[in-house]
C-alpha cells in the first residue's frame, strides 16, 4: 500500500494563503462552503481562460440572464440604407441583426478538479503559487469546454468520462448543433426525418479525396475543391464574409499547410524518419490557405472533418459565429482540503452554459472525409 503524502508546512502556508485570497475576492470567509463567484471574479476567470487557451479568444463567450432564450445572432443580412421623402414619414428603422427563430438552452456543467499535495508542495516554493494554481484550473476548464464544443452530442443526466472521453455526453456542441439545425449545410452524413424534423444524424456517407475522384459521385480531387464547394453552399451574403476560417482535422493536412505539426522527430528516436504527430493543444493558423480562406487546426477537432465559419479576431471575438453562453451569476464553487480520501485539494466548480452558432447561414461542414479512391 502506497504511503499517503503529508503536506509540508511550507505547502500548508501557501495553500492557506490561496484559500484566503479566493475567499476575500468573493466576499466569503469559508471557501469550503458553496459560494457564488462575484461578478469581478467571474469575469477574471473568463479572461484567464481566454488568455491561457488562444482558441477561446476567437469565440464569443457571453453572459446571458436566462437558461433558455432566443439566439442573439450577431450576423446581418439586412439592407439598412434607405431614402424616404417627407410625404412618406415616419422613418422605419430596421433591425441590424438577423431575425431568427432559434433558441438556446443552457445546462449545468461541472468542472471539478483535484491537485495532489505532492504538486502543492512542489509549487509552494514559487512566489506565484496562487497564479500557477489559477492558470492550472483555467487551462483545464478551457480545454474541456473546447472539446465539448467540437464533440458534444447530448447533455446526459449523468456523464461517463470513460465511455465519452471527449465530453460527448456533457453538452450539445457546435458541430452537432449544425447537424440538428441546418442539415443542408452538412456533407458526409445521411439525413434522418422524424416527427417532421430533418437532421443530419444518419449513417456516415464518406467523401473521398484523390486525383481520380469523380465529382458526380460526391468526391473531390483535393481539399481545396471541397472547401470551395462548402463555401458555395452558403447564402451569397454569408459567402462574402471576410472572417471565414477553414477549420480542418489534423489528419487531413500535411507539411504544406502545417509544417510545425508534421516535422521529424529527434534523431535519437528513429533517425528522424517518422513525424511528431504532435497533439494540438491550441488553435494553429496556417500560412497557406484552403479554398481561398485562412486555414486552421483546433484542439479536439474530430478526424476526417472540415468546417467553415467566421472566427473572431483576437482583438474582436464578437465577430465570431461560434459562441458559448453562460448564465450570469450561476457560477458556484467550493474548495475542500481532503486529507483522508485523496490527500489533495479538491476544487468544485459549476456553471450553467451552452454552445451556440450565431447564424447557421454562416457555417458549413463536411465529415467522414478520407483520402483515396471510392471502393
Amino acid at each position: 500500500m502506497s504511503q499517503i503524502h503529508t503536506l509540508s508546512d511550507r505547502g500548508r502556508g501557501a495553500l492557506d494563503q490561496l484559500l484566503a485570497n479566493i475567499g476575500s475576492a468573493n466576499g466569503t470567509r469559508n471557501v469550503a462552503r458553496n459560494f457564488s463567484l462575484s461578478p469581478t471574479s467571474e469575469q477574471r476567470l473568463e479572461d484567464l481562460q481566454r488568455e491561457s487557451v488562444g482558441f477561446l479568444q476567437r469565440v464569443n463567450v457571453m453572459g446571458v440572464r436566462d437558461l433558455q432564450g432566443q439566439v442573439i445572432g450577431l450576423g446581418t443580412s439586412n439592407m439598412i440604407a434607405s431614402r424616404q421623402s417627407r410625404s412618406n414619414l415616419p422613418r422605419k428603422p430596421r433591425y441590424v441583426g438577423q431575425m431568427q427563430d432559434r433558441k438556446f438552452q443552457l445546462y449545468s456543467t461541472l468542472f471539478d478538479t483535484m491537485l495532489p499535495w505532492e504538486v502543492i508542495d512542489a509549487w509552494s516554493k514559487f512566489p506565484d503559487f496562487a497564479a500557477r494554481y489559477g492558470r492550472h484550473v483555467a487551462v483545464s476548464v478551457a480545454l474541456s469546454r473546447i472539446s465539448v464544443g467540437f464533440n458534444g452530442l447530448e447533455a446526459a443526466e449523468d456523464t461517463d468520462a470513460e465511455d465519452n472521453p471527449l465530453g460527448e455526453d456533457v453538452n450539445i456542441g457546435w458541430l452537432h448543433k449544425l447537424r440538428l439545425e441546418r442539415p443542408d449545410h452538412v456533407m458526409g452524413r445521411a439525413t434522418v426525418t422524424a416527427g417532421g424534423v430533418t437532421t443530419a444524424t444518419g449513417a456516415a456517407a464518406p467523401i473521398y479525396i484523390g486525383p481520380d475522384a469523380n465529382h458526380a459521385q460526391g468526391d473531390y480531387k483535393n481539399i481545396d475543391a471541397l472547401a470551395y464547394e462548402l463555401i458555395a453552399g452558403m447564402p451569397s451574403y454569408a459567402r462574402a464574409s471576410t472572417d471565414h476560417v477553414v477549420i480542418v482535422s489534423q489528419d487531413l493536412v500535411d507539411e504544406k499547410y502545417f509544417p510545425m505539426i508534421n516535422r521529424p522527430l529527434s534523431d535519437t528516436i528513429d533517425g528522424g524518419k517518422s513525424t511528431s504527430d504532435q497533439v494540438v493543444s491550441d488553435l494553429i493558423m496556417s500560412t497557406k490557405q484552403i479554398g481561398g480562406r485562412p486555414a486552421a487546426i483546433a484542439p479536439f477537432f474530430p478526424e476526417g472533418t472540415m468546417a467553415i465559419t467566421p472566427l473572431g479576431r483576437a482583438n474582436a471575438p464578437d465577430s465570431s459565429n461560434l459562441s458559448i453562453y453562460y448564465q450570469e451569476g450561476s457560477r458556484r464553487r467550493y474548495i475542500k482540503d481532503e486529507p483522508e480520501n485523496m490527500a489533495a485539494l479538491v476544487d468544485y466548480n459549476s456553471v450553467n452554459e451552452g454552445y451556440v452558432i450565431e447564424s447557421t447561414d454562416y457555417m458549413t461542414m463536411a465529415e467522414n472525409i478520407t483520402f483515396g479512391a471510392r471502393p
